[in-house]
């Protein structure tokens, strides 16, 4: 038995690698906006008194976004579908139980704390969240990366992903509150690795071998 574990084990590590694609378009916020209703290709900004800028504050690249609220009031609200406004391709059946992994690099204006709270929802086929996770962040004055540790599995009847960054209470500086740039946003999605059939009929032919040689031993 400790054979054949061994031999199905060395043939299943052979299988397709598994696959990691993005799921959040112009995480970079470099592509432009279409138009003034966007802060940046793929991304919103919520009419509020105090929209999410388009910095040249970048960690990478030209250009970064920054949530501020310069009254001390209010919210700065960033998001995205990843279908409806990213562009990209549906999630589907063969997402679901998907291992996530969401990071993105944010720094505090002025040499001053910031924070944002991280909200990620799993949107269904009706428009209405199949679930949502949320997670609270501390922004430092340098660019700093961030992991979103709460981010669950993709769940069964799941079609996109709904990507919202709000600004919270934090230090002021200049009569600023909540500054925070962001930049470099991602989520990776992973797909377990899937045997190709090759792997099966070798492993199929190589416990007919194991379990051959193992009869022989018992006559």
């Amino acid at each position: 038995m400790k054979a054949q574990a061994a031999l199905a084990s060395f043939l299943l590590a052979g299988a397709a690698g598994a696959a990691t694609t993005n799921g959040i378009a112009n995480g970079g916020f470099e592509a432009p906006p279409p138009d003034g209703n966007w802060l940046a290709a793929g991304w919103m900004t919520a009419p509020t008194g105090n929209p999410v800028q388009w910095s040249s504050d970048a960690h990478s690249g030209s250009h970064s976004a920054l949530l501020t609220v310069p009254k001390g009031d209010g919210a700065s609200v960033l998001f995205q579908d990843s279908v409806g406004h990213g562009g990209l391709a549906p999630l589907g059946a063969a997402n679901v139980g998907d291992t996530p992994t969401l990071s993105f690099w944010a720094k505090g204006d002025v040499g001053a704390n910031g924070d944002l709270y991280l909200t990620l929802r799993y949107m269904g086929a009706a428009g209405g969240p199949v679930t949502a996770v949320a997670q609270h962040f501390s922004v430092s004055a340098g660019w700093t990366q961030h992991t979103f540790l709460s981010a669950a599995a993709v769940p069964a009847g799941a079609t996109s992903l709904f990507f919202e960054l709000t600004s919270a209470a934090g230090a002021q500086v200049g009569g600023r509150v909540n500054a925070v740039y962001l930049d470099d946003v991602q989520f990776n999605l992973t797909t377990a690795p899937v045997p190709e059939p090759e792997t099966y009929a070798l492993l199929i032919a190589g416990l007919g071998v194991v379990g051959a040689i193992a009869r022989r031993r018992r006559a």
